[in-house]
């Protein structure tokens, strides 16, 4: 996949922005980090492989903070799913 994007400045830095189809096949979203590689005048970008020590630091400590869905969780059984 290819195309080509305009640069745009904000202060002191350039910025690129990603295609969402792009952002989507890197599996990114704003705030992920990822590696830049300039080699000659290519600029390869890559998302970023994280340790599982870095996940882990990155997660909430207790499960009050996890991201949860309560409706889902509070919906009736619809089927044969274990309770």
């Amino acid at each position: 996949m290819s195309c080509s994007a305009t640069l745009r400045q904000s202060g002191g830095s350039i910025i690129l922005s990603i295609p969402k189809s792009i952002a989507q096949s890197l599996a990114v979203e704003a705030g992920s980090v990822v590696n830049l590689v300039v080699e000659g005048r290519e600029l390869r970008v890559s998302a970023a492989r994280r340790t599982l020590a870095q996940r882990l630091a990155e997660s909430p400590k207790t499960p009050a903070k996890w991201a949860r869905d309560a409706d889902w969780l509070a919906a009736p059984a619809m089927g044969r799913e274990p309770l």
